[in-house]
């Protein structure tokens, strides 16, 4: 049979040896036409995954933070060499898979010897999502292929949470250097991400009459702009260290090596301090994790979530560490109210001292 659709003329079998079933047919496919039920695949079907790569790197990479930017570019790289040449309709959840299972097998960039963690997969998979999604909302595809892929769990390759005790603080400050002292001060009073909120500050972010932070710029959200408080200790550390710097850069900490820039990266520096402090290595950023710890101990789920500038109370889960003591507290106090002052229970036929003694004494 013959029709003509958007100007277009298609020819099409009707799978019959019968004119008046051919015909009916044809009736029928006219009439979806004209109701504009009718439509002649998809575009995924002549559609490269190459192409989409780059129609979605335009369109929506380009709208994201610098930093995001390089991340996710780097991951459109690994998926070209992947999927190549292949039409979006040739992709499916199995062969997501085994994108899956393929990447995670690939040795790691800075360490060859070891495999890639499952987190940077379940990144890669992320925005592999969210790429599909793009094209089903272009009419591309009917469905996303990715969406029912399973992630890694990453709770078995992350380091074991670590709570900064006292002792261990006072340990790490005496053998840092004065910039990184500074820096850990101020990370652990305010809760800001490391590299986008802490290293990266210029003084005129900072009000030190009214001791208030504006971090502004490209923050990770909207929250994340919201003005964070000085603490009195926080405004004193940073009084001093900006008499010590006396103007000498519009950032708090300069780079060493390039001029008019921010300080890129500590981690060496912070190694060698926990190695001198005999402090086992735990990442600069858990110190986030920290100040969100300390503040639940005296402040509700909405201070947290105000300080941490998060959009959600939920997201306080993954930043809180152990609240060991706060739970002992409150099972001692369960213990007061149910047992009072009255004898404490005893699981075995072992006689205490005291009793002994009585026992003893009564025979004699």
């Amino acid at each position: 049979m013959s029709y003509t659709w958007k100007g277009d003329q298609h020819f099409e079998s009707t799978k019959t040896t019968s004119r008046a079933l051919a015909k009916k047919i044809l009736e029928r496919r006219e009439g979806e036409i004209a109701m504009q039920m009718f439509n002649v695949g998809w575009q995924g079907d002549r559609m490269s995954f190459k192409a989409l790569c780059n129609e979605f790197d335009g369109a929506h990479v380009a709208t994201l933070a610098k930093h995001t930017q390089t991340n996710v570019r780097g991951f459109l790289g690994n998926m070209r060499t992947f999927f190549g040449d292949r039409s979006l309709a040739d992709i499916d959840s199995k062969l997501v898979t085994d994108y899956r299972n393929y990447r995670k097998e690939q040795p790691s960039k800075k360490h060859p010897t070891n495999k890639i963690k499952g987190a940077t997969v379940n990144r890669e998979l992320e925005c592999l999502q969210c790429m599909f999604e793009y094209a089903v909302s272009r009419k591309y595809l009917p469905e996303n292929p990715a969406s029912g892929v399973k992630h890694f769990d990453e709770r078995r390759e992350r380091p074991t949470k670590h709570m900064l005790k006292l002792e261990e603080e006072q340990r790490i400050l005496t053998n840092a250097p004065p910039y990184l002292r500074v820096a850990i001060v101020l990370l652990a009073q305010t809760g800001g991400r490391t590299y986008t909120e802490g290293f990266s500050l210029r003084w005129d972010q900072i009000d030190l009459d009214n001791r208030v932070i504006y971090f502004g710029g490209q923050t990770k959200t909207e929250g994340s702009s919201e003005p964070v408080p000085l603490t009195k200790l926080a405004h004193d550390v940073l009084v001093n260290w900006k008499k010590e710097q006396a103007d000498k850069s519009q950032f708090l900490f300069p780079s060493p090596v390039k001029p008019g820039q921010p300080t890129t990266t500590v981690k060496k520096a912070w190694k060698t301090t926990l190695k001198n402090a005999g402090v086992a290595h735990f990442p600069i950023y858990n110190l986030r994790h920290v100040f969100c710890t300390r503040l639940s101990w005296v402040a509700p789920d909405t201070v947290v979530q105000r300080a941490m500038r998060h959009s959600s109370p939920e997201t306080k889960r993954h930043y809180q560490l152990g609240m060991v003591e706060q739970v002992r507290q409150n099972l001692e106090k369960a213990n007061q109210r149910v047992y009072g002052k009255g004898r404490v229970l005893r699981f075995h036929d072992v006689p205490s001292p005291a009793e002994v003694q009585q026992e003893a004494v009564v025979c004699k």
